[in-house]
């Protein structure tokens, strides 16, 4: 935290000198100076960026994000103020031991690794989503794996592209979309998790809804689907993320 607070200190300072000190003459035109200007303010956030965060500034490519959600009780932000470590890969290079967050509801990926002395985000930083092809959430006791996925990758299906996450890619697929839906709650709005599930077991995918629905799926081996879902007493629209790929380990090996 001393380092953190060292730094931003000294970006504060290095801003206000810059600010105060008499212009330089330039011998070009205006043009010219502010494009000059531009490239060193930006060299300067890079290098401090890359000293706060321990890592390429590469990283840091996007927008400031604003929380929106900071009235709600309810946050769209996904497994709020569990412990996690992240990877994420983007531009072709990955980059791993970093803090992210993923917002539900405005389906984006947040880099929130850089605080202050209060152990309160102090920047967060919403990532540029068309360079990002995976990123992965470590918790204590799940791995979360995501994956950016174009709308032409659900042919026949009306599913928006963005972030899944891909829970089992065997010979039968099983994707995860971690979403929030809003509420208002007394003049705030509130977020509500509601998570969808959707299997391909053949050419297209399909919403988890029911038993019946999900045996029919299962083709020549729907009777032995059956038995085997009510030998467990498993009801689909209520199985957890590990019930369901057990069955879909299941399905591949009969």
């Amino acid at each position: 935290m001393t380092r953190t607070s060292s730094l931003l200190l000294l970006l504060l300072f290095t801003l206000r000198g810059l600010s105060q000190e008499t212009a330089p003459v330039f011998t070009g035109d205006r043009e010219d100076v502010l494009t000059q200007t531009e490239l060193s303010q930006k060299e300067l956030l890079n290098s401090y960026y890359s000293l706060m965060i321990g890592t390429s500034h590469e990283v840091v490519n996007g927008c400031t994000y604003y929380p929106y959600h900071y009235r709600s009780k309810y946050k769209p932000l996904l497994f709020y103020g569990k412990d996690r470590t992240a990877s994420i890969t983007m531009n072709g290079r990955k980059f791993d031991s970093i803090i992210l967050q993923y917002d539900t509801f405005t389906d984006e990926v947040i880099f929130s690794e850089i605080e202050n002395a209060y152990n309160k985000n102090l920047y967060q930083i919403s990532l540029n989503k068309d360079i990002i092809k995976s990123f992965s959430l470590f918790f204590r006791n799940d791995t979360l794996n995501f994956r950016n996925m174009a709308a032409e990758e659900f042919p026949g299906r009306d599913l928006p592209a963005g972030f899944y996450e891909v829970a089992y890619d065997g010979q039968s697929k099983y994707l995860i979309r971690h979403r929030s839906v809003a509420h208002s709650r007394n003049g705030v709005d509130e977020y509500f998790y509601t998570p969808a599930g959707y299997v391909k077991i053949g050419k297209e995918y399909s919403k988890l809804r029911s038993n019946k629905q999900f045996i029919k799926l299962c083709g020549t081996r729907s009777s032995q689907m059956k038995e085997i879902i009510d030998r467990n007493k498993i009801k689909i629209g209520k199985a957890n993320k590990n019930q369901i790929i057990s069955l879909l380990v299941l399905f591949d090996n009969l």
